[in-house]
């Protein structure tokens, strides 16, 4: 197969905006680490983040606006690509505002498995004359699995052979794990709790609105972890279901921050935002030490991967080498939109995307809709 160039859209839990990025294949099929031509971010504005992190209070008539207006700040971010217009296909995984997955099922109050990205793919594929795939973790969901994480076959295609071992943690709003094994077949992931969604709140509760995150530690340097909010933390009963399992702001949402803030009045707020992270910490640690074997590395990426506390506590919680890039698709900010550039790239190729193993789904599945824009000839790709 000739080179082919793809674009991945991403905007996660944190709703600070989007990233656009494009990515450089040489096969479809075999496993590489393929090159990112350009990144790309654009911002969203307070007053939109505010909504995309509290989705539950949006009305029907905003929530359908939003799904017209979001594409149109996609398609913004990937003009700024040196050479998206020579890409084959655009992967939009859209903003989630509600996850529904088989293992919270009564949990959240529904009978049937569901998850809601919203972000019209039609709307982007004409505003940009290219052919988008969207609504990528539905199709899992139809085979009974968690539809997330959406991730791992990315994670174990652009990690070499010779990594074999490496524990791949995405540490978004919510973090996840990839142990990358020699064989696909092999490969194991989930949601292992929440990555920086709480601290984000706190962060903006603790910064009277100044800050959105826990930028560089500021907010964290000097804290202390306290046992009793970590405890309380692991306590939910999210941590008691086995893999597969996948989780999100239903669990972990500003609901749940307000009321850890509300039962831990007595507490430093600096101390309860360094607890959070240490939550985070443990967590990795346990994963990688007791959950699984054959653990030999980490590789910490997203957006959390750049807070000096978390790193620092996953260093002293872990006696095993962890490492961040700081560049290719592995790096904080680039790692997700790649994925995703590969799942489209697949998806137009007719290629299965999803691991059986990591979401519980009874087959593999190509993950997906695409949309066509007017005049796209099938025949000639252009």
């Amino acid at each position: 197969m000739a080179r082919q160039l793809a674009v991945g859209i991403m905007s996660g839990t944190s709703g600070d905006g989007v990233d656009a990025l494009l990515l450089e294949l040489e096969s479809l099929h075999e496993r590489h680490t393929p090159r990112v031509v350009d990144h790309a971010h654009v911002p969203f504005e307070p007053e939109l983040q505010a909504e995309l992190t509290d989705p539950t209070k949006l009305r029907v008539p905003r929530l359908s606006e939003l799904h017209a207006e979001l594409p149109r700040r996609y398609a913004e971010a990937v003009r700024r690509l040196d050479g998206w217009r020579h890409a084959k296909v655009i992967g939009m995984h859209g903003q989630t505002v509600w996850h529904g997955p088989p293992s919270a099922r009564g949990s959240l109050g529904h009978a049937t498995p569901n998850t809601l990205q919203i972000g019209s793919s039609s709307v982007l594929a004409e505003a940009l004359g290219k052919p988008v795939v969207g609504d990528m973790r539905a199709a899992d969901m139809v085979f009974g699995g968690e539809g997330a994480p959406i991730v791992p076959f990315a994670h174990w295609f652009f990690t070499p052979a010779s990594e074999s071992g490496r524990l791949v943690v995405n540490i978004g709003g919510i973090a996840n794990v990839t142990h990358v094994t020699e064989s696909l077949a092999d490969v194991v992931g989930y949601d292992i709790g929440p990555g920086m969604m709480i601290a984000d709140y706190l962060a903006r509760q603790i910064s009277s609105g100044d800050l959105e995150y826990d930028r560089d530690g500021l907010l964290s340097r000097g804290g202390r972890a306290d046992a009793g909010v970590v405890d309380h933390v692991f306590a939910h009963p999210f941590f008691a279901k086995p893999p597969p399992r996948s989780t999100g702001r239903e669990d972990f949402g500003h609901g749940y921050t307000t009321r850890l803030l509300e039962r831990f009045t007595d507490i430093d707020e600096r101390d309860l935002l360094t607890s959070v992270i240490a939550v985070t910490a443990r967590m990795i640690a346990q994963t990688a030490h007791a959950d699984l074997e054959g653990v030999r590395s980490l590789l910490l990426t997203g957006g959390g991967a750049l807070n000096p506390t978390l790193r620092r506590l996953v260093g002293e919680y872990c006696s095993l080498p962890v490492q961040t890039a700081d560049q290719g698709v592995f790096a904080a900010s680039h790692h997700e939109p790649a994925a995703i550039a590969l799942i489209a790239a697949r998806t137009m190729a007719g290629l299965e995307s999803s691991l059986p193993k990591v979401t519980g789904a009874s087959q593999a599945a190509v993950l997906g809709h695409v949309a066509f824009p007017t005049g796209y000839s099938l025949s000639s790709g252009e």
